[in-house]
């Protein structure tokens, strides 16, 4: 029997759905006990898909992709931070985009893409004063928005929330300090940074 294209593309699509209905859930590990002196690992540790106050942005990145794969301390970190998070950050929900690969279960210290070091996070944003929780709305969309230095979108609908993301940054560091990791870097853009001339 030959399918048709168009066919094979609803039923893969249907099949990405049913599955991340299913196993969304399923994929969550209970956070294992570590201390300041346990070594990195290099077993691919899967985070949850969703949480309390954060959420991965789309499933094709989590089921599909497998981006959702770090190491033991890094996993440790994000677990910490969520739950530092639910203390200062309000209703404010966290947005993950993507985290490493895997291959074959197992990451790669010299390969930045299956390291198990990386997370990718979406700026968190307000809506007329209020958090933005359907980052689907803006999803296809999202790279034609243009802030301003401030953060304020063209059509003033939309603004980063840059002292939401400083509160976590800074969960984030404390977190990974816990569990004897640093944040070596994050990536801003150039305009929305406001050097000070003395």
């Amino acid at each position: 029997m030959i399918y048709s294209f168009s066919k094979l593309f609803i039923l893969c699509a249907l099949f990405t759905f049913i599955k991340s209905i299913t196993f969304a859930q399923l994929s969550y590990r209970a956070p294992v006990s570590v201390t300041q002196k346990t070594s990195i690992s290099n077993i691919a540790y899967k985070l949850p898909y969703r949480g309390e106050n954060y959420k991965f942005y789309g499933t094709l990145k989590f089921h599909i992709s497998g981006k959702a794969y770090v190491n033991n301390k890094v996993y440790n970190s994000f677990i910490e931070a969520q739950h530092l998070s639910e203390q200062n950050l309000n209703s404010a929900t966290i947005r993950l985009l993507k985290a490493s690969g895997k291959k074959y279960g197992y990451l790669n210290p010299h390969k930045e893409s299956v390291c198990g070091n990386r997370l990718v996070f979406l700026c968190p944003m307000t809506k007329k004063e209020k958090p933005l929780k359907f980052y689907y709305r803006t999803g296809l969309f999202r790279y034609f928005y243009r802030f301003n230095s401030s953060g304020i979108s063209k059509s003033g609908r939309l603004c980063i929330d840059f002292e939401t993301l400083a509160r976590y940054l800074l969960n984030l560091d404390n977190a990974a300090n816990f569990f004897g990791l640093q944040i070596r870097s994050v990536t801003i853009k150039r305009s929305f940074i406001k050097l000070k001339h003395y």
